[in-house]
């Protein structure tokens, strides 16, 4: 027995109905529109597809009872529009109806038309339109339309002078924008300038509205040169008496370094400032004890040029931890978290863990894997907290000491270790699990492991060892594939030596 074909049905059905409404079959009620032109329906299907119908027909109020009912919620056309979709399922939506049809969804309570209305606006906000959508999503509380414009018009805001209608956003649009850690901007100079340019737009008005807004430019990020040569020389900031922020931020730690370190909300560095990948070189010497760290920039593409950003730490540390926001510098008894962005160094209390476990920052925590000797011991310490302490984390399913740690695709590998362990260990904290991996084709230790791309690549031991992960990898039950790129480094395993294409070791 052949089942039923519910889709054909379901049009043929609600084609039957179009058919008698056309035709007026068994029609009992008339809307009558702003035009006096005139649309019979059948109540029962108004009430179906609307809960405003439903409530009027079974209210028992006047409006109920009447054969002919007027609607002015909206135009003639805009009705036309929502009765044929009652009837067909079916509707156009335009830039030129979709607000009218938004409004009209509201008005008739019809929750899924004006999802589909707002999953139409938010699949067209643009450069001409997101302001423009943010604020009519909040007219009509659309949470993902709202949340979609704003987060475009922060996306897009190094372009400002291309956003329609920048100009006529409102005090409170502009704070919300500026203010937000989300805009992005490669640095403090194009903020600056959007602020100024919309100042500019109606200057009597906004003159003695810029020194409630300036404060929220994080001037520190500025380029060194726009705050000496541009900022420092405006008009808007010398008679507003807000120039000492420009001045606060040449003198501090991010530029001139003269003065004493700065630590306020303008230090706060927007996400985007991140968003640039850099090289840092942290450069340790015993004699005497102290630290650097220097950041690198690529001077037309043929040299790196190395600058200090950081003054020196007068210790030294056994381990580098490195984090999504800085490095954790770490010895028997203290711990230093550099965040370079910041130009600042913040002491931690530290509590001494086993020299044999490999650390690493995991989702806000420190981890520790492994021990001396060979240990399945997993813990972890939120520096965060008040009074921190090492905590007791699912275990490994193998016991080793010093392994590789990488946290891939929502994973963290541990690979190897001392003693020519070859082992590859998985842990999912989704299902807070640990599985076993194909093994290594040769032992790894004293050496490191990176993710680049869809691969994991591993460094140490005798050999150095390519782990194919890609996505189709992680959605089939597959073991992971290794391929050996070459032999032997060398003696030492400690040190990084480069790789190039020839299969040879430098």
């Amino acid at each position: 027995m052949s089942g039923l074909n519910l889709d054909s049905h379901l049009k043929a059905f609600v084609a039957s109905l179009h058919k008698l409404q056309e035709k007026e079959v068994m029609t009992d009620v008339t809307l009558i529109l702003p035009d006096q032109s005139a649309i019979p329906c059948h109540k029962v299907v108004l009430m179906a597809a609307s809960p405003f119908f439903d409530t009027m027909f079974q209210s028992g109020l006047k409006e109920g009872a009447e054969q002919n009912i007027k609607l002015d919620f909206a135009d003639s056309d805009i009705i036309k529009i929502l009765v044929e979709f009652f009837y067909t399922g079916d509707i156009e939506l335009t830039a030129e109806n979709i607000k009218a049809l938004v409004a009209g969804s509201e008005f008739l309570c019809c929750k899924h038309l004006r999802a589909h209305c707002e999953e139409y606006l938010v699949d067209t906000v643009d450069l001409s339109n997101c302001i423009d959508y943010y604020r009519y999503g909040q007219v009509f509380n659309l949470k993902l339309l709202i949340k979609t414009a704003f987060d475009f018009l922060l996306s897009k805001f190094r372009e400002f002078k291309e956003i329609s209608d920048f100009n006529i956003l409102t005090e409170d649009e502009l704070v919300e924008v500026v203010s937000c850690d989300r805009l992005n901007a490669e640095n403090e100079d194009v903020v600056f300038e959007a602020v100024v340019h919309w100042v500019n737009a109606d200057p009597d008005a906004r003159k003695e509205v810029f020194p409630r807004i300036a404060p929220l430019i994080r001037f520190p990020f500025c380029t060194q040169t726009a705050l000496a040569d541009k900022i420092c020389c405006s008009s808007l900031m010398l008679k507003s008496e807000c120039i000492q922020l420009a001045h606060e931020a040449l003198l501090s730690q991010f530029h001139f370094n003269c003065g004493p370190p700065l630590d306020n909300a303008r230090c706060i560095p927007r996400q985007a400032f991140h968003s640039t990948p850099s090289l840092y070189r942290l450069i340790q010497s015993n004699s005497p004890n102290i630290i650097s760290l220097s950041v690198a920039s690529f001077v037309d593409g043929s040299g790196i040029k190395w600058k200090t950003i950081l003054p020196c730490i007068t210790t030294t540390f056994a381990r580098v931890i490195t984090s999504p926001s800085g490095l954790y510098l770490i010895n028997d008894n203290e711990c230093y978290f550099v965040q370079p962005k910041l130009k600042r160094v913040t002491s931690f209390p530290w509590k001494p863990v086993n020299q044999y476990s490999a650390l690493a920052f995991i989702d806000g925590k420190i981890f520790a894997f492994g021990d001396a000797p060979a240990s399945k011991s997993v813990k972890s310490i939120n520096l965060q907290e008040l009074n921190p302490e090492w905590k007791s984390e699912q275990e490994m399913l193998h016991a080793v000491d010093m392994p590789l740690i990488v946290q891939f695709a929502n994973k963290v590998y541990a690979f190897g270790g001392y003693q020519t362990t070859v082992v590859t260990q998985e842990f999912d904290p989704a299902l807070n699990e640990w599985r076993m991996r194909s093994q290594m084709p040769g032992p790894c230790y004293w050496g490191c492991a990176v993710a680049l791309g869809d691969k994991i690549y591993v460094v140490g031991g005798r050999e150095k060892i390519e782990l194919l992960l890609s996505e189709k990898h992680l959605r089939s039950t597959d073991l992971p594939k290794y391929r050996v790129m070459c032999q032997k480094m060398g003696l030492k395993y400690s040190a990084m030596q480069r790789f190039t294409p020839d299969s040879s070791w430098l």
